[in-house]
């Protein structure tokens, strides 16, 4: 069984479910570089997960680049009060995002199989989340559209020295940057907040 804080028994099997369906799908659709459950669990599950806890309910996400399901599927599955958004232009991985929501039966979680540009018609998001997904700036940029004032952007993201490249780069006056260093045995990893002034 899944051990993670905080979440149901039933979120539990749906997470262990969702890792097993992941590895299956992988042997033959290569979705994402992993071999075991272990390897999902310690570098997708144990990784997504404190981005997970700053998700307040009753809030709209859009996660970028969902990819084989990490954050966008821990959300939905753990956060019940949340409709996400999973943005995902493969369609390979696309299907595999609509297979898994639909087996786990969950009702709070949709697909965008398309390409995110400047000008999309998505809509506006409490709140954007992405991981490995793209530079700082250029998330702000195709994510404007999808932007209020109040949405906040939760980012997970490698190593600092590159994260403050990255934020030098914006416009100090209009975003507050906050960088959380997260304790990961594996590799350097950072939570970049930001939100606009």
């Amino acid at each position: 069984m899944i051990d993670l804080p905080d979440i149901s028994t039933k979120q539990k099997k749906q997470i262990q479910t969702f890792i097993e369906d992941a590895l299956e799908f992988n042997k033959t659709h290569n979705i994402f570089v992993r071999k075991s459950k272990e390897d999902v669990y310690d570098k997708d599950v144990i990784d997504c997960f404190p981005l997970v806890e700053k998700i307040t309910p009753n809030k709209t996400v859009l996660d970028l680049g969902s990819g084989g399901g990490f954050p966008g599927i821990l959300l939905a599955i753990t956060k019940q009060k949340n409709q996400i958004f999973l943005l995902e232009r493969n369609k390979k991985k696309s299907y595999f995002l609509k297979k898994i929501i639909k087996k786990l039966q969950l009702t709070n979680v949709f697909v965008i199989n398309k390409n995110i540009t400047k000008n999309n018609t998505f809509g506006k998001f409490d709140i954007i989340t992405a991981r490995a997904f793209s530079d700082i700036e250029n998330i702000l940029k195709v994510t404007k559209p999808n932007s209020k004032t109040s949405t906040k952007l939760l980012l997970l993201k490698g190593r600092d020295e590159k994260i403050k490249k990255e934020i030098k780069l914006l416009d100090k006056n209009k975003y507050l940057c906050e960088i959380i260093n997260l304790k990961n045995n594996t590799t350097e990893r950072n939570m970049v907040i930001i939100k606009m002034r």
